[in-house]
């Protein structure tokens, strides 16, 4: 699957199942899809986890990182069960290591394994819906050229941290 179509395909849970509300409500999707979303103290290294017994599937978020970071790491786990990765041969859990925006580990980092380029690339998309994102610009005053400001009022509105709403804004163009 490209990267165009996991995007699209985030979007659309984020319009159908979010309700066009902000924040989008990743625990209430994740509820939606059969997941139960479980907070535990997973260790200073693992943000996240998906788990399956037979046909339940659980979240797991570490409760000590910051809340921004626990919703990224809930949406990138529900990328994982949403594009099936959970079902491909040897793969039955995912452990997420380390920063979900920019310092997951090597092979996250590179762009190397692509299940966890596709689950980044996922949440973003869920978190941050590009047809929201730009709503939501049309409507600031001055708000062109987007400047620091204006990143870090939409971070607050969409519930995420300032680097991952830039990184978001720079993919779609608008900063």
């Amino acid at each position: 699957m490209n990267l165009r179509q996991v995007r699209m395909l985030a979007e659309d849970l984020a319009d159908e199942r979010g309700k066009g509300r902000l924040p989008v409500n990743v625990e209430a999707i994740a509820r939606s899809l059969g997941l139960d979303v479980v907070k535990a103290d997973l260790g200073p290294d693992v943000s996240g986890l998906l788990v399956f017994n037979g046909a339940k599937g659980q979240v797991y978020y570490n409760e000590n990182d910051h809340e921004v970071r626990r919703r990224f790491t809930i949406a990138h786990e529900v990328g994982h069960h949403y594009l099936r990765h959970q079902f491909e041969s040897g793969a039955h859990v995912h452990v997420d290591r380390g920063n979900y925006i920019s310092q997951r580990g090597p092979r996250s980092s590179d762009g190397i394994d692509p299940k966890e380029v596709e689950a980044n690339q996922f949440a973003a998309s869920l978190l941050m819906p590009s047809k929201m994102l730009r709503s939501r610009i049309a409507k600031m005053p001055k708000a062109k050229p987007l400047l620091d400001h204006h990143v870090s009022l939409l971070a607050r509105e969409f519930h995420v941290s300032e680097q991952a709403m830039t990184i978001r804004l720079t993919g779609l163009g608008l900063l």
